[in-house]
């Protein structure tokens, strides 16, 4: 799996996506965990109607209070990788490492079979400490961003350029690439300004929930 040659991250769905020609195709999928109640049988599904793509799951922040037992869950479904929203600090990630080598051991799997994605431009505390991700996991292949969760805040345009300039930064820092998992529903011309300011960011690719916006993407961030 080479990561900077995924370009395309579509949001999974159990209908037929209208993926021909090859433009028209995404080059991940993403399944949102919370909220599914099969998630075992969600994957399954999408591996079955799409078999040639991987397959990376988007779990909500974890700690030692909360979120673990959701996160071991979707470890168990052996995804291609998991992207973990609400990174603050690099305690998260190795938290996130330990929890994953321990399903891998579980599930017969080889170490690091799972990569991780780690989104720190998601959350306050990510960016603040986005100098400090010096030291990569083995397993750790990208860093996430997403505006939404930072629109809301006071001043959110100037915090949502930092947060993109600052992931960026921190990837570089890390020699991985970064994506932009800002998964707006928005009009065609929307996206597409979107797309465009996220390539010349620097950017390797980024989310899309709607399939027509697959070939926006592809002429923004180029194709593999």
């Amino acid at each position: 799996m080479d990561i900077r040659r995924m370009k395309v991250w579509l949001m999974g769905s159990d209908e037929a996506l209208p993926l021909e020609p090859s433009e028209n195709r995404p080059d991940c999928l993403c399944l949102s965990v919370a909220g599914e109640t099969d998630l075992a049988g969600r994957v399954e599904s999408l591996r079955t109607l799409m078999p040639s793509l991987p397959i990376f799951l988007i779990c909500e922040p974890i700690s030692k209070a909360y979120n673990i037992a959701d996160f071991s869950e979707a470890a168990k479904c052996a995804p291609d990788g998991i992207i973990l929203r609400g990174v603050e600090s690099a305690a998260r990630i190795q938290m996130a490492e330990t929890l994953l080598r321990v399903a891998e051991a579980r599930q017969g799997l080889k170490e690091n079979a799972i990569a991780l994605i780690a989104m720190i431009g998601d959350n306050g505390g990510g960016l603040l400490n986005a100098r400090h991700f010096v030291h990569k996991a083995g397993r750790l292949i990208a860093l996430g961003y997403d505006a939404e969760p930072l629109e809301g805040d006071q001043g959110g345009a100037d915090i949502v350029r930092h947060g993109a300039v600052a992931t960026m930064l921190a990837a570089r820092n890390l020699g991985i690439p970064a994506i932009d998992f800002t998964g707006t529903a928005s009009a065609a011309a929307a996206f597409r300004t979107a797309c465009d300011t996220a390539a010349r960011t620097g950017f390797a690719g980024k989310l899309a929930r709607n399939p027509e916006h697959i070939g926006i993407i592809k002429t923004a961030f180029g194709t593999a």
